[in-house]
């Protein structure tokens, strides 16, 4: 699949285990790049729900279109589907707030 990135720090951090680290911390810039080789590893959109671990879930309200694949604890890899090929990675959050 084709990935698209929100900011060049996300694009930075998607090539580069010490840039994923600096940017989110070990364990979660570690899942960061685990997770974005599984998109890049697809080819549809529709296969990452064959994958269980992923957690993927639709966001509601004013993210619709916008997805979220579980990192850890709280965290989550937020996508958006451009289409059945691409998706645009928009952030890792922590969007249920500790």
């Amino acid at each position: 699949m084709e990935l698209e990135f929100a900011s060049n720090h996300l694009l930075n951090a998607s090539v580069s285990m010490s840039e994923a680290s600096q940017l989110f911390g070990v364990p979660i810039g570690r899942k960061y790049i685990q997770r974005l080789a599984v998109l890049r590893a697809i080819d549809k959109f529709s296969q990452l729900y064959g994958h269980k671990a992923l957690r993927l879930h639709p966001l509601k309200g004013n993210r619709v279109r916008q997805y979220a694949i579980t990192l850890t604890g709280n965290y989550r890899l937020i996508i958006e589907k451009v289409d059945e090929e691409k998706v645009k990675i928009i952030n890792v959050e922590d969007y249920h707030g500790t």
